[in-house]
């Protein structure tokens, strides 16, 4: 099969790395593989892979990127690819109307992923118009069935995310030159134990609260030490709130921004607890939670969306009621006073996410030869 992968960008984020894992994956099984997405920090494995990059700005939100619809059109009728996979709505349309101009016989599948619960409108409901649509939680699944009537129950296609127990595995512990490297760019975390909130800066990732809890733990935990891990939108004056926050709660020379990491994993295996405070919306996934379970660290997080589905598989014990404040201290103190054993889990692995997709990808194409 010949199949393509359309997304706004290779940059590190959910969709982008279920994308390039999607590419690696099959690429090792034989299948030929075309990300097209402008390029990014994660742009360089894609192509290490063996897949073929056509890096294109089709996530561009700007009038001059419907030029790509008639440039896209063209492409796909030469290379006649067997199905298109989109991961974001911007480059959904595109893709969308790119095929529409095909002849029926010349037209591959139109596969959508709704990575997460994205404001209902026209404009979201390309992403539920797919041949198929993936949902990485049964919470998405529910929410896009709830929100868009014209989608076929049976069309709509539960595949969670997966992680990979040799690359987030048990025994994993940072380099010695990572943490020379590491303590070096951020010294006070010299001797500390590290609290983890990863994710990008957004509203609704829950630092307010994060900032807030360190804010009410360090008197009685001196050697706790607050990270937030993740970027910011260009011009986005959250960082500045944020650090006004610690500042007036009087915790700034307590939380470290790292920013924009491509080393999470190192940094979840250095630390005593990871957090996942996505309020509203829930988060779709939360590939952070198994990747940080797999290597054994706790987890504290609101038990709704897509959460609740892994952390009842793999450790209860981290729920937390969602927006319970008092919950999360209290929780978090335990914690820190007794450090939980996680258990091992098989649930969520990359593999047999990665091999559900190319089932349901063999599907479509069957669907399409008959």
């Amino acid at each position: 099969m010949h199949i393509v992968q359309a997304l706004a960008s290779l940059n590190i984020g959910g969709s982008e790395l279920v994308a390039t894992e999607l590419s690696e994956f099959l690429v090792k099984q034989g299948h030929k593989v075309t990300v097209i997405a402008t390029d990014g920090p994660i742009g360089e494995r894609v192509r290490a892979a063996g897949a073929h990059h056509l890096d294109w700005p089709i996530g561009k939100k700007r009038l001059s990127a419907l030029s790509f619809i008639r440039q896209l059109k063209n492409w796909l009728a030469s290379a006649k690819p067997d199905i298109v996979h989109v991961h974001s709505r911007f480059p959904a349309w595109i893709c969308w109307r790119a095929i529409k101009g095909l002849t029926p016989d010349d037209r591959p599948a139109f596969l959508t992923t709704m990575h997460g619960q994205y404001t209902v409108s026209f404009y979201s409901a390309i992403m539920a118009r797919g041949d198929r649509v993936i949902s990485v939680s049964d919470h998405v699944r529910d929410f896009s069935l709830r929100n868009y009537s014209f989608v076929d129950p049976e069309k709509i296609v539960t595949i969670h995310g997966g992680t990979s127990r040799s690359v987030f595995r048990k025994a994993y512990q940072p380099s010695k030159q990572w943490q020379n490297q590491t303590f070096s760019e951020f010294p006070e975390l010299i001797g500390k134990q590290i609290l983890l909130l990863p994710g990008r800066l957004s509203r609704y990732k829950g630092h307010a609260v994060f900032i807030e809890l360190i804010a009410n733990l360090y008197s009685d935990f001196p050697d706790i030490h607050g990270v937030i891990l993740g970027e910011a939108r260009a011009g986005s004056r959250y960082l500045a709130e944020l650090e006004g926050l610690a500042q007036r709660g009087r915790v700034l020379n307590r939380v470290s921004f790292t920013g924009l990491r491509s080393d999470i994993r190192d940094w979840m295996s250095a630390s005593s607890i990871v957090f996942n405070l996505c309020s509203d919306p829930p988060e779709a996934f939360g590939r952070t939670v198994p990747e940080a379970l797999c290597m054994g660290v706790p987890v504290l997080a609101w038990n709704h969306g897509g959460v609740r589905e892994i952390l009842s598989k793999m450790f209860p014990d981290g729920a937390v009621k969602p927006d319970s404040f008092e919950s999360l201290l209290a929780k978090t103190r335990l914690f820190l006073d007794h450090k939980p054993l996680v258990p091992e889990s098989d649930e969520f692995l990359l593999r047999r996410s990665m091999e559900k997709t190319l089932a349901l990808y063999q599907e479509l194409v069957n669907e399409n030869f008959d």
